[in-house]
């Protein structure tokens, strides 16, 4: 009987969010800007078309920047933003703070963090060149639907460096939660190494 209704569930779940898209391979390590670069600044609306710049977060804490493929079709991406906000208490508390990026419309946004309630900011890229500028979009993409990101995370401190790269976690796992924090933790600390252009 759980067997049934667990598939019952996933059913419900393909219906609500479309078809579970296939999971990309792991990004290598070295994906994206290297460890110790300053950040590429953005300014980005959000969901409520509001602009965001990477410099204006960064004056409250370090900023943990999400990057996802959609959350109009990747159900991945769609379930890592509710398990954002669900720890979001966790994010606040490591006195750091979260934002998704992804090539999204402002109007899906909108509409997504309305259903489901999502309060951090998720970012309009349209052009991708924010994704383009972490060297993060996913490059094996067909011409048709390209522009988007891989599931990567950089964690970026007060300084505008970049001090640590997660990716591909999903944040309904403990590791995964303790991850996040801690990096956003240790980028409150002063940095040892030197700084890379």
């Amino acid at each position: 009987m759980k067997t049934c209704r667990v598939l019952l569930f996933g059913v419900l779940l393909s219906l609500s969010f479309g078809p579970i898209q296939a999971a990309e391979d792991d990004p290598p390590e070295n994906s994206g800007v290297p460890i110790g670069r300053v950040a590429p600044e953005f300014a980005l609306p959000d969901q409520t078309g509001k602009d965001i710049s990477l410099d204006a977060l960064l004056k409250k804490g370090p900023v943990a920047i999400v990057f996802h493929r959609s959350v109009d079709w990747c159900m991945y991406c769609k379930l890592q933003m509710v398990e954002l906000q669900r720890i979001q208490k966790q994010i606040d508390g490591a006195g750091g703070q979260v934002v998704a990026i992804s090539y999204d419309s402002k109007d899906t946004l909108k509409e997504y963090a309305r259903r489901h309630k999502i309060k951090f900011p998720l970012l309009s890229d349209t052009g991708s060149k924010t994704i383009d500028a972490y060297d993060i979009r996913y490059k094996d993409a067909p011409p048709e639907s390209s522009g988007f990101a891989r599931h990567a995370t950089f964690i970026v401190d007060q300084n505008g460096i970049i001090r640590s790269k997660l990716f591909r976690l999903s944040y309904r796992e403990r590791s995964a939660i303790d991850a996040l924090v801690k990096a956003l933790k240790d980028a409150r600390k002063p940095t040892t190494g030197e700084i890379k252009s």
